[in-house]
């Protein structure tokens, strides 16, 4: 028995998900919200929601299945009164993984409306010869580009992603050749998408307060369930 116990103490140790832990820095993070951010109803402390889309490797080992839970909360919010705009921050602040927390500080690389993550799904080419995972789409903040974009892994060495990131965005949010879990988004995607001038970041949580995302709009502050962000772990 007592040799049983210790086999069970060293196995809860080594699994990845075994307790509470920080998710590795660096790590990309597709999320789809589940519920509506709105600067007109919205109040500090309010709770955020949403679900990982793409399994996520973690440089840890094993990975954060698709579907996990993401909770969060509204952290600031400070509706706009015609001479001044709408504010609303929120913060990501654990994944709940088959019934165990991960909890993290996130920044976000990417925000796409609703109607882009719809958009970035439908095929733009898909001839009938053509393997499933090689589908031609148009991925949030990139060049249309087949699936996956991993060439040591693709089937018949598909066309990799390409892209220009945007100006003070860096390099891509992945490592090259491989994509990580970027769901519907290029690894060149930086900024707000689908949203016109609307919705604008005005801090993406990679400075203090860490993990404090702001977004700010001359109107109101709408990101409507089913919105996409992609957040990288600090």
């Amino acid at each position: 028995m007592r040799r049983l116990l210790t086999l069970a103490a060293a196995f809860a140790v080594m699994s990845p998900f075994a307790s509470a832990q920080d998710v590795p820095a660096g790590t990309v993070i597709p999320v789809m919200l589940t519920v509506t951010l709105d600067s007109n109803k919205a109040k500090a402390g309010e709770p955020v929601a949403g679900r990982i889309m793409q399994a996520v490797p973690l440089s840890s080992g094993g990975d954060i299945p698709k579907g996990a839970k993401v909770l969060g909360h509204v952290a600031e919010v400070q509706p706009g009164d015609g001479s001044s705009p709408s504010v609303l921050a929120v913060q990501f602040d654990k994944i709940l993984v088959r019934g165990r927390s991960m909890t993290m500080k996130t920044n976000v690389r990417a925000l796409a409306s609703m109607m882009a993550v719809y958009d970035a799904q439908v095929p733009l080419f898909e001839p009938d010869t053509t393997p499933r995972s090689a589908v031609l789409t148009a991925p949030v903040g990139g060049d249309a580009s087949f699936q996956p974009d991993n060439p040591e892994k693709s089937r018949g060495k598909l066309v990799l992603f390409s892209g220009v990131p945007a100006m003070g965005c860096g390099t891509r949010v992945d490592s090259e050749g491989w994509s990580g879990a970027l769901w519907v988004f290029s690894p060149y995607a930086c900024g707000v998408y689908g949203f016109g001038k609307s919705v604008v970041i005005v801090n993406d949580g990679s400075t203090e307060p860490v993990g404090n995302i702001v977004l700010a709009s001359r109107k109101n502050v709408l990101v409507h369930a089913g919105s996409g962000f992609l957040l990288r772990a600090e």
